[in-house]
């Protein structure tokens, strides 16, 4: 076998078991966050807490998640990813079966939101990192596959919430539900090291059999500055000089500061209009599937000098403001439907392109610091974005505060893209991007917006 056959990832194989534990963890993630709605009307009533501070609970899930997926990258290249991602989903069920225990609602934010996020910030990025290890030529189909998990269990977990909270309360669901996240300890288990890592670590074994302290010692050191050179790898302050790169990190901030507001916002807002349980959960549902679709056909438009995807992504996020601008004129179940079925389209639009964009911005060499900024980004403003929202409608008494909140930072996120597009100071502001080969252009694009689609979110 040559050398160069064994470099190459097997696409294929074993890599479809891999693709099967991304689609568990995926599922597990994503699908929680997004269907988190139906349980907050529950979290609100059982500890007599406000809309403010019930947010709290998934604000902070998500802000720990967001801020602690380089550690998680970083931990999971210098340990290993299998144990990483098991360690995830031990910590992410432990959370959720702590909850159970709560009397307070900020024995949620450190059960839940504390726990259950470094759980997910463990398993999801790592995850889809060594699934881009195993595959090349269908990578792209590959990841489509992971990810479609996350699609899927949003359009189921919503009704078994609810069906959970009727059937045996509030800690029962929150029992079975750390149940379902023990699923990621399968999900990791499938992972197995590539061959040639196999190989390298029984010549290197053979190689080096005498284990002494100083050995041992010298090791430990090496993997402790591979883990920081790691992380601060992921991480480009620099980029932020950039007057092109600053303003579409500002236009992400005003998206995440406002991403999950609405799914959290629209299960209490249709049973605040006294649309009954099931129906009121199944708008997560619509929402779930409409995004599927907006995915999928935002992927068949073309990259056009005059339509590029930058403007796709600042015309998604147009729509998607409008839209929610105009959902408190929707005031009965097939007005909700309507607007569910918009919102996951145009919800569903902007997310392919924005890491897209990202990548033309900075360049595929600076791409991996400019992902670990996003990220930082996505999870100071999903720390506050939901409190705020919950905030105004305890100020205002009604939900259409919260949905107006959204709809006018979804406008200006998108507004932004189309200041970009006629700045014409890319070029001259990024001059010091390396230049790539077409392959590595394309690997790491592909590799890196794949991976986090879902926080879309993750979500």
């Amino acid at each position: 076998m040559s050398t160069s056959n064994l470099h190459d990832p097997p696409d294929g194989g074993w890599g479809w078991m891999v693709v099967v534990g991304g689609f568990i963890v995926n599922g597990c993630a994503a699908g929680t966050f997004r269907s988190l709605g139906v349980l907050f009307l529950a979290f609100r009533q059982q500890f007599g807490a406000s809309s403010a501070e019930t947010a709290w609970v998934t604000s902070i899930m998500m802000c720990v998640m967001f801020l602690l997926a380089p550690f998680a990258t970083a931990l999971a290249s210098t340990i290993g990813s299998r144990p990483i991602i098991m360690l995830g989903g031990v910590l992410s069920a432990a959370g959720c079966i702590i909850g159970v225990f709560a009397s307070r609602v900020y024995h949620l934010y450190l059960a839940l939101g504390c726990l259950t996020g470094l759980g997910c910030a463990l398993t999801v990025s790592p995850m889809m990192a060594i699934l881009g290890q195993y595959f090349s030529r269908r990578r792209a189909v590959a990841n489509s596959l992971a990810l479609l998990g996350a699609s899927i269990t949003s359009m189921t977990l919503p009704l078994l919430f609810q069906y959970l909270l009727d059937e045996y309360g509030l800690k029962g669901a929150l029992l079975i539900l750390g149940g379902v996240m023990l699923q990621v300890i399968v999900a990791g288990a499938l992972i197995r090291p590539l061959e040639l890592h196999r190989n390298e670590t029984e010549a290197s074994s053979e190689k080096f059999q005498i284990n002494t302290d100083d050995a041992i010692m010298e090791t430990r050191s090496a993997a402790v500055v591979r883990f920081f050179r790691k992380l601060w790898a992921d991480m480009d302050f620099k980029l932020v000089k950039i007057r092109s790169v600053a303003l579409y990190l500002t236009s992400l901030f005003l998206l995440a500061f406002s991403l999950i507001v609405p799914s959290m916002y629209i299960v209490p807002r249709a049973r605040y209009l006294q649309i009954e349980d099931y129906k009121a959960a199944s708008l997560l549902t619509i929402c779930s599937i409409a995004d599927v679709v907006g995915r999928l056909s935002v992927g068949a438009i073309p990259d056009t000098p005059y339509f590029t995807r930058l403007d796709q992504f600042g015309l998604s996020l147009c729509l998607l403001g409008l839209t929610n601008l105009v959902c408190p004129l929707a005031i009965t179940y097939p007005g909700l439907i309507a607007y569910a079925v918009a919102h996951g389209l145009f919800y569903g639009a902007f997310i392919p392109t924005s890491f897209t964009c990202l990548a033309e911005l900075v360049g595929p060499k600076r791409l991996p610091g400019a992902v670990g900024l996003y990220m930082l980004v996505q999870g100071f403003a999903s720390l506050t974005g939901p409190p705020f929202a919950g905030w105004l409608y305890d100020r205002t008494g009604s939900y259409d505060a919260t949905f107006l909140q959204a709809g006018v930072c979804f406008l200006l996120a998108g507004l932004i893209p189309f200041i970009l597009r006629f700045t014409k100071r890319k070029t001259e502001e990024a001059g010091d991007k390396l230049e790539d080969d077409a392959h590595s252009v394309t690997f790491e694009r592909e590799t890196i917006t794949l991976l986090f689609v879902i926080r879309e979110t993750t979500l």
